[in-house]
Order: C-alpha cells, then structure tokens, then sequence
C-alpha cells in the first residue's frame, strides 16, 4: 500500500508541474542566443601495432602406429608371369633356302639349275648354286652349252664384314656363221669353249656412327682361257674410302688397279694395265646433290689421262622433278676377256688393241608421279676414243677381226618409265637411240646397234600364277663385206618371251618359258642368225 502511495505522490507532482509550464509559456515566449558555430570532433583513437609471428617448428618426428587387418583372397584364375618379348621364340617364318629346277624344251635343251643357301644367321652365311643348259638349232653346228657353279659366303664381326666367293664358268659356242654351201668344218674345229674361274674376297667395315672412316677393298682375281690356247690373268683390285666432314660434306676417294697379262703359244705375253685415283667431294642437302671429282688415270702405253667427274643433281619439285646433268669420263678396258663377252665370235687378240676412253656430257630429267609412276631422261653426247669394232674375218666370214675407230662422236637418247603396284603388278619400258655423226678412222660404226628398246611386265594371280612377258626390239647395224669391201645393214628385230609359273602349295611350281615368240631369226653379228621358237617348261621344288 505504501508503494501505492508514492507512486500517486509522484504523478501528481509531475502533473502539477506540467500544468505549471503550460501556463508560463502562455505569457512569455523565450528567446536563445548562438554564440558560436558547434564543430564537433572526434577523439583520436590509439593505436595498436600487432606483429605477427609463426609459432616454433616442431622438429620431433611422431610415431604413428597402423594396424592393418589380413585379408585372405583365393582366386579361381592364376596369371601367367611376365616375360620378356626378346626371350621369346623369333616369330618370322622358316625361309626356304634350297630349291632345284628341271626343264626341257625343244631345239634339245634341257636346263638344271640348284641352289642352296644357310639361311638367317647373325655371324656368317653362305650359298651355293649351280646351273647347266644348252640347245642346238637348225642350222649345222648352231649349238651352245652354258655351265655356271658358284659358292660364296660372308662372316659378319663387330667390326668388319667379309665376303668371298669362288666362281666356275663354261660357255661354249660354234662358229656357224660361214657359208655352208661352200665351206665344211668338222665341229672340233669351230667349237669355241670358253672358261673361267673367278676368286673374289672383300672386307667392308661397320663404323659406329656416319662421322666414321668407310672403307670396302674388294679383289678379284680371274683366269680366263679358251680352245685355242689362249689365256690371260687378270688381277683388279678397288679400295673406296668414305667420310662425313661435316653435316652434308663427304670426302670420296678410290684408287683402282686392274692389271692383266694375255698369252698365246709361243708369243710375247701382251700387258693391259690400268691405275687410276678417284677423290672426291660431295655436298649432299635436302633436294640437292654435288659430286665433283678428278680421275688421274694410267692405262696401257703409259698414256696419262687426267678425267672429269661431276654429276648434279637438282629437284626442281622435290623428288617429282630432278634435273641431272654431268660431266664424266672414263676408260672401259679391251682385254680379251671383255672382248669375248661383247662377241663371242672373235678371232683373237693383239696388243695393237687400244682401251677405249669414253666423254658423256649429258642432262635430263627423272622423278616420280604418285606412288607408282616412276621415270627417267637423258640426253648426252658422248664421244669414243679408240673404240673396237668387229668385222666379219676374209678368209671364210665365220669370226670376227677388231678394227680401231680413232674417235666415234653420238647422240644418246635415254628413256624409261615405270609403274610398279607392291608384289602383284609392274611394268617398265625403256628405250636408247643413238646417233652416230662422226667417225676419225672407219666409214661406219660396225656393228653398233643405233637403237633398242625392251617393254617388260609382270602381274600376279592371287600369289599363286605369276605371268610375264618381255618384248625387245633391236635396229639395224652396218657391217662390212671383206672380200667385196661393200657394206650392207642387219635387219630390225623383235623378239617376244612370255613366262608363267604357278604355286603347287608350298614346296612345288610349276613353270614354262616361250622364247622369241615371234619366230624372228634376226642377226646381231652379221652371218649369225639367232634360234627361232624356244618353248620350255618343268618342275621347281623349293626346301
């Protein structure tokens, strides 16, 4: 109740003065002065300067303990281990190394040919084959007989790689090539049987790196003979050595000796020896190639010949369009031994005969089109210096004596073009024309051939049947009439050989072989014509 009481005492006051302000404002109303203008301001604040700092490192290495509970897992399927691929068994497959050819045709030739090699081997391997054939023809001692044995190897060491092989020859011809109306010859006294052994060792070196020497010596030493008891040795050696001077420079050198020694009874032994230096550089850039060199050359007589050696090689659109031009010249040796193989049928040898120094400067254009098409040009001019050539002997006809050309200028026309598809298809034509317009000591280029040409194919069946054709054509030579002095020209000819051989599994084929389809008896020596038709076939057994 006494709380009451002062809370009433209170409000009335307050009431009584509320009243009595009211009623003094009433009579007078009261009037306040500004001094100044009020600025206020606020108090400057302290300030606190905190610098913060990284607790202390704790260097103590803590122990954490884990306990991993055992789970045991049994699997159905256990993995085969891992094992290096180069322990494993070579994946390529078994080659055949051996094989052996039987065939028989008419004009009675039979044809056996064999070989037989060693098959892969990283430290040495080696081959043997072997060949026998023979036919006789229509006309009176037209027979020939071809033998061929052959043994050759290499051995392969860190270092070096060396090869040799030994090598056995007999081809054996006749001379038919007279008029059998008027002449008679027992066959002993026209055979002609030439036969050659052929030693060869080389050693080729296996550099580390390109920046290394290169060097591969090769010699060969060959025994050449025939019926009339004539022999001559031969001896070449070749030794060319490589090396990268820098990025695209090579240094080339070769020095080349090639000597030989001919004997006929009783006669003087004849010398043909040819040295000669071959150094070199090359600059070889991408779309680029110089190779500029100077050939000191010796050959028979000690004539000295110093011979240019620069060919170039520039792509005009990168290997679609090259231009190749040079400038070379060398000595193509005249033993009896090289003689024999351009014609078979000459009468012997003398050391009147000279070697033949031969100039080409030529140019043209090569490259390829596509995948495929390939093709190559060549224009040049070339120039002979004491160049053989063969006319038919005085007596009879039937061999062929050598005269010297002094120096026989021509124009040569080169052309070939290719398409090749992988295996199964390919396809090459290629053609020389010559123009032979000037001559120092002869009327005619006797028996030089002014243009040949050979269109070559072959195509695939399903990898089993393999076909093959070959057409070769050949122009007209000048030859010389001894006894009259009056020259005459050979006919243009064509020949036509077709082939095909078909897979019997994997070991066997069969083959057949149609030469000179056409039948054309053509004369590449003048009183020698050539065999008509030739069809022969067999068996080939490959192991």
């Amino acid at each position: 109740m006494q709380l009451l009481r002062n809370i009433l005492l209170v409000s009335g006051a307050a009431l009584a003065g509320l009243q009595q302000a009211q009623a003094q404002d009433t009579l007078k109303q009261e009037t306040i002065n500004i001094i100044s203008v009020y600025q206020p301001k606020l108090r400057e604040a302290a300030k606190l300067n905190l610098n913060a700092s990284l607790p202390t490192a704790d260097t103590s290495r803590p122990r954490l303990n884990y306990q991993v509970p055992a789970l045991n897992l049994y699997f159905m399927y256990q993995p085969v281990p891992l094992k290096p691929l180069a322990l494993g068994k070579d994946s390529l497959k078994a080659l055949q190394n051996n094989y052996v050819k039987f065939g028989y045709g008419n004009l009675s030739t039979p044809l056996v040919e064999a070989g037989f090699g060693s098959g892969r081997n990283d430290k040495w391997n080696f081959g043997l084959f072997g060949s026998y054939t023979g036919s006789k023809g229509e006309i009176k001692n037209q027979d020939y007989t071809a033998v061929n044995v052959l043994a050759s190897g290499t051995y392969y060491s860190p270092l070096f790689e060396i090869n040799g092989s030994l090598k056995y020859s007999l081809n054996q011809v006749h001379y038919y090539g007279y008029d059998h109306s008027v002449f008679d010859f027992k066959k002993s006294d026209i055979k002609q049987s030439f036969n050659e052994v052929v030693a060869q060792l080389g050693l080729k070196n296996r550099p580390q790196d390109d920046w290394g020497w290169q060097f591969q010596p090769d010699a060969k030493f060959i025994v050449f003979g025939d019926s009339f008891e004539r022999m001559e040795n031969t001896f070449i050696l070749k030794a060319p050595i490589r090396k990268q001077l820098f990025e695209d420079l090579y240094l080339k050198a070769e020095g080349v000796l090639d000597l030989s020694t001919f004997k006929e009874d009783n006669n003087a032994a004849i010398n043909n020896n040819v040295m000669a230096i071959h150094p070199a550089l090359e600059l070889i850039k991408p779309g680029f190639m110089l190779h500029a060199g100077l050939n000191p050359t010796w050959t028979k007589k000690n004539k000295f010949y110093l011979l240019p050696d620069i060919v170039n090689e520039s792509h005009l659109i990168r290997k679609k369009l090259i231009l190749s031009s040079g400038w070379i010249s060398y000595i193509d040796k005249n033993n009896y031994r090289n003689l024999a193989n351009k014609n078979p049928f000459i009468s012997g040898f003398a050391d009147s005969i000279m070697n033949t120094r031969i100039e080409e400067k030529y140019t043209g254009i090569k490259g390829t089109l596509g995948s495929h098409f390939t093709y190559n040009t060549k224009f040049a001019g070339v120039t002979y210096h004491n160049l053989p050539l063969f006319v038919n002997d005085s007596i009879d006809g039937k061999t062929f004596d050598t005269r010297n050309e002094e120096e026989l200028r021509a124009f040569q026309f080169h052309a070939e073009v290719g398409y090749i598809q992988e295996e199964k298809f390919q396809i090459r034509l290629s053609g020389d024309w010559w123009s032979f317009n000037k001559q120092e000591t002869e009327l005619k280029a006797w028996g030089m051939v002014p243009f040949q040409y050979n269109l070559y194919g072959q195509y695939t069946f399903f990898k089993k049947l393999h076909l093959n054709a070959d057409l070769f054509a050949l122009g007209r030579s000048y030859y010389l009439d001894p006894k009259t002095m009056a020259f005459g020209r050979t006919k243009a000819a064509m020949d036509l050989n077709v082939g095909a051989t078909f897979n019997i599994g994997k070991n066997f084929n069969l083959w057949a072989n149609a030469n000179n389809l056409l039948n054309s008896k053509y004369q590449r020596w003048n009183n020698y014509a050539s065999y008509g038709l030739n069809v022969l076939g067999g068996v080939m057994i490959k192991f």
